[in-house]
C-alpha cells in the first residue's frame, strides 16, 4: 500500500464480546470464533485482510489482554513473537491506543498507523483497500486523525454516529459525535443523510495521535509516558481512567476527519447480526442455524451449536433463542442491546 511513511497496522483484540453470550464468553470471546462460518475466526479474517495493506506480518501488531495471549498465538502463528502487545488490564480504547502508540513510536518512528477492531465482518476487499488508502493519504496530507465511517442502511440504535461537516478530499471534517441513539433519533439521523456510523477503525500518523492525546488527555498521558520510559507500565496501568478514544480525543480535537466506506461492513455486535450475515429467504423471516422445528414462529433468530440438539418453538415471534452447551438464552429482539448489562449483573461469563 502506497504511503509516504511506513504503514503499521494494529489489531485491537481485548474485547469480551458479551452481547454474543452464551457463544462468546470471557474465556473465548467472539473474536476467536468463526461466527461467519467462513472457516476462519474473526481475528484470523481481520489478520488476512490487513496483510493486503501491510504486505507482510512484520508490520502487524496485536494488542490484547493477558488472558488471551495463548489464543492469539494459536490462531495467528504467523504473527512475529514481539508483535503481540499485552495490556496489563483492560481500560478501554484510549489507554490501549496510547500505550500501543508509544510502543510504535519507539520501534518505528513517526509511522502512519491503522487501528482495526478484531471482530468485524468486512466484504469487498478491493473497496476496503481503496478506502484505507484514501484514509492514509488524507491523514498524511493533513497530519490528521481519520476514522472510517459506515453509510447507514437502517436506523440502528447499537452504533455511535458521526455528523459530517465540510467536505475535504475523499472525506469530511467531523462536526460531532453522538452516542447510541434511541430509535426516533436514529430514524432522524438516517433521514437527514448527514450522519454516518462510527466503525471504530482509525488511521493517523503516530506523532499526531500522541500530540492530541497529550493535549486532550494529559491525565492519561503524563503518568503513562513517565511509566513507559521507566518500564513501569504494569504498575500504573490499572489506575488509568477507563475511557474510549472518542471521548478522550476525537470529540475534542480539530484534526478529526471521517471517510465514508465503500465496503460491506458489520460489527457483529449482537445476535441480530446473524439476520444480516445469513439471509435465508425464510417465508416466516426466521434465521436458523442448527436444527429447528417451528410452528407459528416468525421473525426469530434460532441458533444451536450442537448439531444433535433440536430447538422447538410454537406461537412465538421476534425472539432470539440461542443454545450452547448447558446455557440457553431466550430474549425478545427489543432487548438485544441489553444482554451485556444482564450478563454483568448475573456474573455469567
Amino acid at each position: 500500500m502506497s504511503s509516504m511513511r511506513k504503514f503499521v497496522a494494529v489489531i485491537l483484540a481485548g474485547g469480551k464480546g458479551q452481547r454474543f453470550w452464551p457463544l462468546s464468553t470471557s474465556d473465548k470471546p467472539k473474536q476467536f470464533l468463526d461466527l461467519t462460518q467462513c472457516g476462519r475466526t474473526l481475528i484470523q479474517a481481520t489478520f488476512d485482510r490487513i496483510l493486503s495493506l501491510t504486505g507482510g506480518p512484520e508490520t502487524i501488531l496485536v494488542a490484547t489482554a493477558g488472558e488471551y495471549e495463548a489464543l492469539v498465538r494459536a490462531q495467528l502463528p504467523e504473527l512475529p513473537e514481539n508483535n503481540l502487545l499485552i495490556e496489563p488490564v483492560s481500560r478501554d480504547s484510549a489507554p490501549a491506543i496510547a500505550l500501543t502508540s508509544l510502543e510504535l513510536r519507539q520501534r518505528y518512528g513517526d509511522v502512519t498507523t491503522g487501528f482495526f477492531p478484531s471482530d468485524h465482518s468486512i466484504g469487498q476487499p478491493n473497496k476496503f483497500r481503496r478506502t484505507l488508502q484514501n484514509a492514509i493519504n488524507l491523514s498524511e496530507k493533513e497530519n490528521s486523525l481519520i476514522t472510517i465511517g459506515i453509510n447507514p442502511t437502517r436506523p440502528a440504535t447499537g452504533y455511535g454516529y458521526i455528523e459530517k461537516g465540510l467536505p475535504s478530499g475523499p472525506g469530511f471534517r467531523i462536526k460531532g459525535f453522538f452516542e447510541k441513539p434511541d430509535l426516533n433519533d436514529a430514524k432522524t439521523y438516517l433521514a437527514t443523510n448527514r450522519y454516518i456510523w462510527n466503525s471504530g477503525i482509525f488511521v493517523w500518523p503516530v506523532d499526531t495521535i500522541l500530540e492530541e492525546l497529550d493535549r486532550h488527555a494529559p491525565e492519561l498521558m503524563t503518568p503513562l509516558r513517565r511509566a513507559f520510559k521507566q518500564k513501569r507500565v504494569a504498575e500504573i496501568f490499572p489506575n488509568l481512567k477507563k475511557i474510549s478514544i472518542d471521548h478522550a480525543v476525537m470529540e475534542h480535537t480539530n484534526k478529526a476527519y471521517v471517510i465514508p466506506s465503500e465496503f460491506e461492513w458489520d460489527d457483529i455486535g449482537d445476535w441480530l447480526a446473524l439476520e444480516r450475515l445469513f439471509k435465508q429467504n425464510d417465508p416466516e423471516d426466521n434465521t436458523v442455524l442448527g436444527r429447528h422445528i417451528g410452528f407459528e414462529t416468525s421473525r426469530s433468530v434460532i441458533y444451536s451449536e450442537n448439531p444433535d440438539d433440536v430447538i422447538v418453538t410454537l406461537g412465538v415471534n421476534d425472539l432470539i433463542v440461542i443454545k450452547r452447551g448447558n446455557a440457553v438464552l431466550v430474549m425478545n429482539k427489543e432487548h438485544e442491546q441489553d444482554i451485556k448489562e444482564i450478563i454483568n449483573d448475573a456474573l455469567v461469563t
